[in-house]
């Protein structure tokens, strides 16, 4: 059986809070190489007595077993090298595809375990530098930029020590997540008041009846309060969602439509109020599922929002 799974001799993880943010986000200790790359034994080094100030960690497989970002840069598009400038003229780019591939094969599952998960990363921490990450010793991702969105991967369920690092080996987040067996979850690595967290989105399934597709809104922005989202000049509506609140689905019909995100409340028309934080266009497809992420591109500014549409399974 694989003994990354085995958790007897694992000291417990979940009193461990996020480290807060350094002066020079990304700075940090040295990873510890292991034994000549193998992997037998090793566990991710819980982080020093002050969570966050950093520690080694054995980097998991040295083979490069690892999965890589599924989709995009930062404007989550092909191409293109000037985010700033594509937020502020409203172009979001197209949309990612993450859904679960069917039959893809459990890589961080024991020999015959048949319970499992299926699991994806979202990197929505602006002010950083790309992470590491890993399921307690096995790295999942080598590289994973801001904006990004990783595959869906098969997880053994069950509590899993997650790890999400710099590229130097500081740790940043060294916390137990629950994956829950037959269920997709997305794991977001977030900002917040004092540094970096981890936050786990739920990724249903909707009904699509008559043929429609589905859309919801999760709002990751810690510094712009509740955010409105309307699709279609009020066809649908969003409205008042709160940070790390992720709102049920809503059937759409197929078709292209404007949206626009802003934090005025109550308004009839935010798209003639002058309050819009964002505007852009999204196509639904029949019989998709789709989730529009909102967080910062500028942590100094809590209007700088951006938004990342990734479609569901």
């Amino acid at each position: 059986m694989n003994s990354d799974y085995n958790n007897e001799d694992k000291p417990d993880m979940r009193d461990h809070e996020p480290g807060s943010m350094l002066p020079n986000p990304g700075e940090g200790g040295p990873v510890y190489p292991g034994d000549n790359g193998m992997m037998e034994d090793h566990t991710p080094v819980i982080p020093l007595p002050n969570p966050g100030e950093g520690g080694p960690v054995y980097p998991g497989n040295m083979n490069g077993d690892q999965m890589f970002p599924g989709g995009g840069n930062m404007n989550g598009e092909t191409g293109g090298n000037n985010p700033i400038e594509n937020i502020l003229s409203g172009l979001v780019g197209t949309i990612i595809t993450t859904y679960p591939r069917p039959n893809i094969p459990c890589r961080f599952c024991p020999s015959g375990n048949t319970a499992f998960g299926v699991v994806r990363f979202l990197n929505a921490a602006s002010n950083y530098n790309p992470f590491k990450i890993y399921i307690n010793a096995n790295m999942v991702v080598d590289q994973l930029n801001y904006a990004e969105v990783t595959e869906y991967e098969k997880v053994a369920s069950g509590n899993r020590t997650i790890t999400v690092m710099g590229e130097n080996g500081y740790i940043y987040i060294q916390k137990q997540i629950a994956i829950p067996q037959n269920r997709a979850i997305t794991i977001a690595i977030i900002n917040t008041e004092s540094g970096l967290d981890l936050f786990v989105i739920n990724d249903e399934e909707c009904r699509k009846p008559l043929q429609t597709g589905c859309i919801r809104v999760c709002n990751l922005a810690v510094n712009s309060g509740p955010l409105n989202v309307v699709i279609g000049q009020q066809y649908i509506n969003f409205m008042n969602v709160a940070y790390k609140e992720v709102t049920d689905f809503k059937n759409i019909w197929p078709g292209d439509y404007n949206f626009y995100v802003s934090r005025s409340r109550g308004m009839a028309r935010p798209y003639m109020t002058g309050n819009v934080l964002l505007s852009s266009t999204i196509g639904i497809d029949m019989n998709v599922s789709y989730t529009i992420y909102l967080f910062h591109w500028n942590l100094s500014s809590p209007d700088a929002v951006r938004a990342l549409i990734v479609e569901e399974h």
